[in-house]
């Protein structure tokens, strides 16, 4: 099959892609390589930006049903959020379910409401040791790179082995498939060799098409982001770059440049004197510091991805919406900072 893109001009496009996410948008570069419209753009801008997964409004951590694609893009704009991160189950984007026109509204909405598409994300596991399994799932990333390609979006994030949520009576459960025992327990090395050779063959696939795939650190498999750039270093791709959560600060210097996209997530509490607190025990201020003092300019996107509870029980949207509210006034908080930090050396 005949590459949509030469490797050379691929190469000579990743710092233009590089420059789209730094813009927030999909720039004239990413329009060149897509050969489709793209959102509207604006002045480069070099800060961190900060956006949404809509995991967060999926419908199956909350009591309630999910929020549409393009509720949730309105509804993000007017709360201040830089852009959008897709991901890609039902009822969401599925990209068995958008059809042309949809991808292309999808799009064009972005552009209208200026909210950036800063990434598609697939749960992906490419580990399995059942060729079936880990060809269909290699079918799936592909058609999300499409997809990524079709909406305008810079970047395709993956997992190496995501584990899944089992969904029972509209609500997901992590217990079903977390701490499991090994299935292969005699195989567990050659999991590895599964990723690494799936990521090859997907990672000439984005190339071609312009697209960059962002393996996160996730377990397992992945147990840390020195996984992600083992990874990266042994399958070799101008494609494939670095999606780091909630990583030590020494990663951000390691990753360097391949560090293209970010997460956080938990919950939040305000104390007393009105600071606002995270619920992972150091917060998210050493790493944010670390990401702006190195010039990252990717994004840094929400996820409230974990059963929302209140004194025991499974609450609504609203404990949801409450705690995106908060995620969002504590990293633009922690931007500032660290940005007020950076000017005054």
């Amino acid at each position: 099959m005949k590459s949509d893109i030469s490797r050379r001009q691929f190469l000579a496009s990743a710092a233009a892609v590089t420059a789209a996410v730094a813009a927030g948008t999909t720039t004239a570069a990413a329009k060149h390589l897509t050969n489709l419209p793209s959102p509207a753009t604006k002045p480069i801008n070099n800060r961190m930006k900060i956006g949404l997964y809509t995991i967060t409004y999926l419908g199956i951590w909350y009591e309630g049903k999910a929020m549409k694609l393009k509720d949730i893009m309105r509804h993000i704009k007017k709360q201040g959020w830089e852009g959008v991160e897709f991901d890609t189950k039902r009822p969401h984007a599925s990209p068995m379910d958008l059809s042309s026109d949809d991808r292309k509204e999808l799009r064009d909405l972005a552009g209208e409401l200026e909210l950036p598409i800063s990434a598609v994300s697939p749960n992906s596991d490419l580990s399995s040791h059942v060729p079936e399994r880990r060809e269909a799932m290699i079918c799936y990333v592909r058609e999300c790179i499409k997809l990524t390609r079709d909406l305008g979006s810079p970047i395709c994030k993956i997992f190496a082995a995501w584990p899944g949520v089992v969904v029972r009576d509209g609500l997901g459960h992590y217990e079903y498939t977390r701490n499991l025992p090994e299935p292969f327990p005699n195989w567990t090395g050659e999991r590895w060799d599964n990723v690494r050779d799936s990521l090859k063959e997907l990672s000439k696939f984005a190339e071609d098409r312009g697209i960059i795939l962002a393996l996160q650190n996730h377990e397992p498999v992945t147990m840390d982001y020195k996984d992600v750039l083992k990874f990266i270093k042994e399958v070799d791709s101008p494609a494939l770059k670095a999606c780091l959560d909630h990583a030590p600060v020494k990663a951000v210097k390691e990753a360097g440049s391949l560090l293209v996209h970010s997460h956080f997530n938990g919950e939040f509490r305000r104390d007393d004197d009105g600071r606002l607190r995270s619920t992972h025990e150091t917060g998210y201020g050493p790493y944010v510091n670390a990401l702006v003092a190195s010039g990252y300019n990717g994004y840094m996107n929400w996820e409230f991805c974990h059963p929302a509870m209140k004194f025991g029980k499974r609450t609504g949207i609203e404990y949801v919406e409450e705690q995106t509210r908060l995620a969002l006034e504590y990293m633009k908080g922690l931007r500032a900072e660290a940005e007020e930090r950076l000017s005054s050396r």
